[in-house]
């Protein structure tokens, strides 16, 4: 539905902008309403001083917004003084209420509710932008975290958590963030704290993984020395799959990725049930840390079926 701009007056009638309770005319609806729902999401309360039934939904609906610090705002629209907002939206009967975001009508209600649904409602519309946000936000993490910014990115979701404190994957991406930062017992506790139903989020599948390599590169460490000597050792026997597999844990540690899947994929090229089809195994687990969007992961898979399937 489009909403027809009032705003024909040049003067700022914008009122309470920092507050999550504002009153709206007709002049400012545009603004207070229609433009702020494209950043938060707006219920508006269309309301007359007349109407007892809106005296007793006000205060209810008042008090649920300000419960939610900041994710909806609450604007209250008196009909009696700006009738032309509420004709448009053919509202009929007060009290009625309206949610918008992006700019648009999405739903609402007429008449008193019971307070368990007025929650459940203003839940429901409080969640619409930020669950947009936090999808951007983990995007964003991400990008940080494949630029190697490990701080940054850890920043990134401690605040995503702050507004969701259950979020898995930004609780799984934030152990990640500890692995790379060799927090190894502190990201442990994060991933050992989530429910059952995280084994079925990919970023939990990926720092469960992480997790278990890195931890095996830490209790059995190699030094520089040792890893050529080792690379030797697999130029002198090409068929000694496991020292490339030795080398492909090394390597993931070490985060040089594409080398490690490259090992992996000469020995599954060679003899894909080697060990029980271990090099096969293990780079599965690559591929869940790195994660299904990588390019590296693409391209391992293609290779990967082209030789078990060819």
């Amino acid at each position: 539905m489009e909403i027809e701009d009032f705003n024909n007056n040049s003067e700022d009638v914008s009122m309470n902008k920092n507050s999550v309770i504002i009153e709206v005319i007709t002049e400012n609806f545009m603004t207070d309403v229609i433009e702020q729902s494209k950043e938060t999401p707006v219920i508006v309360d269309f309301w007359a001083p007349w109407c007892e039934p809106c005296k007793q939904l006000t205060p209810i609906i008042e008090k649920i917004i300000k419960e939610k610090n900041g994710k909806v705002i609450l604007a209250k629209m008196n009909i009696d003084e700006s009738p032309e907002v509420a004709q448009q939206l053919k509202i009929q009967s007060i009290p009625a209420v309206m949610a918008f975001n992006d700019g648009q009508p999405i739903d609402g209600f007429i008449g008193v509710q019971s307070e368990k649904s007025i929650i459940e409602f203003v839940n429901k519309i409080s969640s619409l932008k930020n669950s947009s946000t936090i999808d951007e936000n983990i995007l964003a993490g991400k990008k940080y975290m494949d630029e190697n910014d490990i701080e940054t990115a850890a920043l990134v979701f401690s605040e995503i958590l702050k507004i969701e404190p259950d979020n898995i994957s930004a609780k799984s991406l934030l152990a990640r963030c500890l692995i790379k930062s060799d927090q190894l017992d502190d990201a442990e506790k994060i991933i050992d704290s989530l429910p059952v139903d995280a084994e079925n989020n990919q970023d939990y599948i990926s720092a469960r993984s992480e997790l278990e390599i890195f931890k095996n590169a830490k209790n059995n460490p190699i030094s520089d020395k040792e890893e050529e000597e080792l690379r030797n050792n697999i130029y002198k026997e090409p068929e000694n799959y496991q020292l490339k597999l030795d080398l492909s844990k090394i390597l993931i540690a070490k985060g040089e990725n594409e080398e490690a899947i490259n090992q992996l994929l000469e020995i599954i090229e060679v003899n894909p049930k080697w060990n029980d089809g271990e090099a096969r195994k293990q780079l599965i687990e690559i591929f869940n840390i790195l994660g299904n969007e990588n390019i590296l992961v693409t391209e391992g898979r293609k290779k990967l079926s082209s030789m078990l399937f060819s």
